[in-house]
């Protein structure tokens, strides 16, 4: 007989599954086996507050729902668990307590919550991608053409989110269909459902979420189960960025053990405190996830020298290093001394407070101050510091009332779309506005013109 597998095939809205090896099939090895919302089960089903009723009527019921036993020969069972509610198979309820099972049927622990027994040997319609597909697009997630092999892949194989890839990447202008929009919007929220970890500023492309920020919380004895079961979710399954929000009390050990539980397709990881941290603390990034590249480091006022934290990050197998929102600006010969003693590792410096005297004095070839994501810069003219603007960054814009709009930046009332060269006023100071395809080049051009004015 084949070997089987339970595959997901539907969820009603507010409900999301998860297995706990991953991606959307439990596979027939001999065991017991549990579906339900008790966070030892095996299938694990997380129902939004407001979609309890409706799931409870269509016939949930219990903690642990659903038993499931396979045996050495290969053989399903499913077990009513002895709640009050109904477990359906093939569209009737379960009169047995305990019921064969082969394969082809389909198992309903409520109505428009649906399991099918599939032969685990073929392609599974409606799984997650090969992991090579999802690694490619969160090494380069501006690269347009690896979403589009992506979302076709996704299409072809009927994955729940296809119709989201499709929407996103292939239907989005061209089209107005009520009904195809109504279905975009079902999938949509189905699938941007995360875990109970507190993430924020949550960049989502084609069902996968590109970048967030994760709050780190009071720390209890749980945390390492709740990051390995958020940060281990299909929907990370891409992720490029992640940045960790502290409050500056974190030891250096906590920040091990969540860096340790990151995804392997991580590229970038970005550290925020916004008091002053001492950086014995941020001896943590020596544990590097295994593909991510760059560190990014929002340090309100780092207490201590750089040097040592430079060089165990150099160790430690980090190519980029960005200071951004960092303030430096008394730390110029550090810096220096820094840029010259790791002449192959990339220093970024943008947002760092760092004067154009002292950025002309920086001026090597490892030494850049904005990276691929920024769309345009903003120079303060006073002293000449340098602050990039994203639009795939949420909120940053520096505090300036500066918004994202088209492929430039205007104000919110939208009246005014910048370009470059212009002047724009805010918090009491004045700034040049810079965009192009080469900002590092213009900010540089600017401080050679700069040095010449009398």
């Amino acid at each position: 007989m084949p070997r089987l597998a339970l595959k997901l095939v539907q969820t009603p809205p507010g409900v999301t599954v998860s297995f706990r090896e991953g991606g959307t099939a439990l596979l027939g090895r001999a065991g017991v086996f549990t579906i339900g919302i008790d966070e030892r089960c095996d299938i694990l089903v997380r129902v939004e507050p407001w979609a309890w009723d409706d799931f409870c009527r269509d016939g949930w019921g219990g903690r642990r729902n659903t038993g499931l036993a396979v045996d050495d020969d290969g053989r399903w069972t499913a077990d009513h668990l002895g709640h009050g509610g109904r477990i359906f198979l093939n569209g009737e309820a379960l009169v047995r307590p305990t019921t064969p099972l082969v394969l082809g049927d389909r198992l309903a622990p409520s109505r428009a919550l649906i399991f099918e027994l599939v032969d685990a040997d073929q392609p599974l319609a409606g799984c997650e991608p090969p992991a090579e597909l999802l690694d490619a697009v969160a090494e380069r997630p501006l690269d347009e053409g690896r979403w589009h092999v992506l979302a076709d892949w996704l299409i072809e194989h009927e994955a729940p989110h296809a119709l989201m890839a499709a929407y996103e990447l292939k239907l989005r202008d061209g089209t107005n269909d009520p009904d195809l929009l109504g279905e975009y919007a079902s999938a949509r929220r189905q699938r941007h459902v995360l875990s109970e970890l507190r993430f924020d500023h949550v960049t989502w492309k084609c069902g996968y979420v590109v970048a967030c920020s994760l709050s780190l919380g009071p720390r209890d004895r749980a945390e390492p189960e709740r990051l390995a079961r958020g940060l281990g979710s299909a929907q990370f399954g891409a992720v490029s960025s992640v940045t960790l929000q502290c409050n500056g009390t974190e030891s250096g050990a906590r920040l091990e053990t969540v860096l340790a539980a990151m995804p392997k397709t991580v590229r970038v990881v970005g550290l925020q405190f916004h008091s002053a941290v001492p950086i014995a603390s941020l001896m943590a990034l020596r544990v590097r996830p295994p593909k991510a590249q760059t560190v990014r480091l929002h340090l309100a006022d780092p207490v201590g020298p750089l040097a040592p934290l430079v060089d165990v990050l150099v160790a430690s197998g980090w190519q980029t290093l960005d200071f951004e929102a960092t303030r430096l600006t008394d730390r110029a010969a550090e810096l220096r001394e820094l840029v010259e003693r790791h002449p192959t590792t990339r220093f970024m410096l943008g947002g760092t407070s760092l004067s154009a005297s002292v950025a002309r004095s920086l001026d090597r070839p490892n030494v850049d101050w904005v990276c691929d994501e920024h769309d345009a810069v903003l120079v303060e003219l006073e002293t000449g510091a340098v602050l990039p603007l994203s639009r795939r960054r949420h909120g940053f814009a520096w505090g300036l009332s500066l918004v994202p709009f088209a492929d430039g930046w205007t104000t919110p009332d939208g009246v005014r779309l910048f370009a470059s060269g212009e002047l724009v006023r805010g918090a009491g100071r004045q700034f040049l506005f810079l965009a192009g395809p080469s900002l590092n080049r213009l900010y540089r051009e600017w401080l050679e013109a700069a040095a010449r004015t009398p």
